[in-house]
């Protein structure tokens, strides 16, 4: 049986031998070092970067001020070569709000933290998600899908903390932090800002917490132009040059994002019945998806496309509650990539003031009937209209017939 600690006294009842706590050095997670150490809890504290190539020297000095041995581990090219394509595929946006964000970096980290943590010996997991965020039942339902022999320990879903508490906690033992009282997770799909005047939608949007994304009306007068070009449904060219997935996101945060495209602000359903607010930016993510759609649309029969559409908003709600290495996420993942195998072709698009237009479209793939030429309408000429019609109206004018007067 899989065990879980949801609070910061049920740890101190039953303090762990040895944790791998998932430590980006934020907030959450210093103090919680803090408080281990308080406990005599051995903690391995595990850095993992995602976009980022230089380790944080910052993390590093926190996790050894309170006594954890600190591992980094860049994980970059695992989550270009299998998360981020996923979320392409299923054009991943949830509640028809914002592109996902941590839905895609949170299996990964609970995959890493499972093989580190058997290599450590560590028979505890440890992660600072509340019950207000999903990331919660991402991390946890990962690691238990993953390793039911290893606990998680999860203490800020029963014991909650206010953030002032926190940084006033840690001030007291020399650690500031610069971002202060929001919380910002970033990963090269998405930045996501929340806490602070953001908890409620009530307030006005405070505007100063995008950093990716310019103010539309600070954005070039002159609108940008752009051709991406996919093969098997993920982008593979930029303008007619081959570019790696990953470079074409970095390529796209830097343009779309000084265009002013990609911010959002929404309420995301958690599973407790209320909603949070999420505040983001995905400049990348953004074009990507709508140049994906695009071409799905120009090739995809109107079955086909339904069909994907309803797999696609499954899949991506499956993952979003945690299920990424369920048997149904899995299954949908592969189910979504193998019907992107027609999808081939460019899509050029403008970006300007915050807005992306599609320009043009065009694959050998395409149902779009100038494809075809004259010879499709000269096949339409020798096609008998009447029984179709007669077939495709019939229910209509029975019923309308038989109805009552």
């Amino acid at each position: 049986m899989h065990g879980f600690l949801t609070g910061l006294e049920e740890i101190a009842d039953q303090p762990p031998r040895h944790m791998l706590l998932l430590y980006s050095g934020g907030v959450d997670g210093t103090y919680l070092l803090q408080r281990l150490q308080s406990l005599g809890v051995r903690v391995t504290a595990l850095h993992l970067r995602i976009g980022d190539r230089e380790s944080s020297a910052t993390a590093a000095a926190h996790a050894r001020q309170f006594g954890a041995s600190f591992i980094d581990v860049d994980v970059t090219d695992q989550f270009f070569d299998v998360f981020a394509p996923a979320a392409v595929h299923a054009d991943a946006v949830y509640q028809d709000q914002f592109p996902v964000g941590s839905t895609l970096t949170r299996p990964l980290m609970a995959r890493t933290a499972v093989r580190v943590a058997r290599e450590h010996g560590c028979e505890v997991i440890g992660h600072t998600a509340t019950y207000m965020q999903n990331s919660s039942i991402r991390l946890s339902g990962s690691i238990a899908a993953l390793a039911p022999e290893i606990g998680v320990a999860a203490p800020f879903l029963g014991s909650d903390l206010p953030r002032e508490a926190k940084l006033a906690a840690l001030a007291e033992a020399g650690i500031s932090f610069p971002e202060g009282i929001h919380s910002v997770d970033a990963n090269p799909w998405a930045r996501v800002i929340e806490c602070g005047s953001l908890e409620s939608p009530e307030n006005r949007l405070d505007e100063s917490v995008f950093r990716w994304t310019r103010d539309v009306e600070d954005a070039p007068a002159e609108p940008a132009e752009l051709l991406l070009t996919f093969r098997r449904g993920l982008p593979v060219a930029l303008d007619e040059a081959p570019i790696a997935f990953g470079d074409l996101v970095e390529r796209l945060n830097l343009l779309a994002g000084e265009h002013g495209v990609g911010r959002s602000s929404g309420l995301e359903d958690t599973p407790f019945g209320v909603k949070n607010h999420e505040v983001r930016e995905a400049p990348a993510a953004t074009v990507i998806i709508k140049a994906h759609q695009v071409m799905a649309n120009a090739v995809f029969t109107a079955q086909e496309h339904a069909v994907r559409g309803a797999i696609a908003r499954e899949w991506t709600t499956t993952v979003v509650q945690g299920g990424w290495f369920s048997h149904l996420g899995e299954s949908l993942a592969r189910c979504l990539a193998d019907l992107d195998r027609p999808l081939e072709g460019s899509v050029r698009l403008r970006l300007h003031r915050g807005a992306v237009t599609v320009l043009s479209v065009n694959s050998r793939n395409g149902l779009y009937y100038t494809r075809f030429g004259e010879t499709f309408h000269a096949s339409m000429s020798d096609y008998s209209y009447t029984p179709w019609l007669s077939l495709a109206t019939l229910p209509s004018r029975l019923r309308r017939f038989g109805a009552p007067r």
